[in-house]
């Protein structure tokens, strides 16, 4: 369960302790906390995390096998959060305490910078694996954020990145301790509060506008 808490400036987002998948009820809890963000007056800023072994672990892929007729509306869903988190008016971190595979590393590369756990951890795009292709709006998400050879190892290996590793590919900012991982990610957007407001939003449209439109 995706819950919002708020500490000064810094609202922060908890998407729970246990695999969190970004299913259906965690994109209704994402579009409540978002709406609520987005309607903050003056400074704010956003950080997402977890708690425990996972970030998030993407996609429910038994909830998909037993409803092959909702997978497209379902991603669609769930891709627009996502692109909603790339663009949004306040500055933004991922806090990555965990793993955080598929949507998850999505949601990684959706945030203007990224703190991860040293420790333990990876961020995998295993879509590869599972036979599954990418839906057009997050291919073009990954190619918005990432090196182009980074893409290309990324979604076409399946590999698994350490936070140094990410730290080397460019979208991992920061490597903390697991106690600190939230600490420095709020830290990292606190200072930028201020900027919060529809002129960022409309930068960061104006930098992800392939994005935007293929979810218009």
């Amino acid at each position: 369960m995706a819950t919002l808490d708020r500490q000064d400036d810094v609202f922060v987002i908890d998407y729970g302790k246990d695999e969190n998948h970004t299913t259906h009820a965690w994109v209704d809890e994402m579009t409540a906390a978002l709406d609520e963000i987005e309607a903050t007056k003056g400074p704010a800023a956003l950080v997402t995390t977890g708690q425990g072994k996972f970030y998030t672990s993407g996609l429910d892929t038994d909830y998909l096998q037993a409803n092959p007729d909702d997978a497209k509306h379902y991603v669609e869903r769930i891709s627009a959060v996502i692109t909603r988190l790339l663009v949004a008016p306040v500055p933004t971190a991922a806090a990555v305490n965990g793993h955080a595979f598929g949507m998850g590393a999505f949601l990684t590369i959706a945030a203007d910078s990224a703190v991860m756990r040293e420790d333990r951890g990876y961020v995998c795009w295993p879509e590869l694996n599972l036979g599954m292709l990418f839906p057009r709006q997050l291919l073009e998400l990954g190619r918005s954020r990432l090196a182009t050879r980074t893409l290309h190892e990324a979604f076409a290996t399946a590999r698994r990145y350490t936070a140094a590793e990410g730290i080397a590919a460019g979208f991992v900012a920061e490597a903390a301790p697991e106690a600190e991982v939230l600490e420095r990610a709020i830290a990292r957007v606190a200072p930028l509060a201020k900027q919060a407001g529809r002129t960022l939003g409309g930068i960061k449209r104006q930098l992800h506008r392939s994005v935007v439109a293929l979810g218009a």
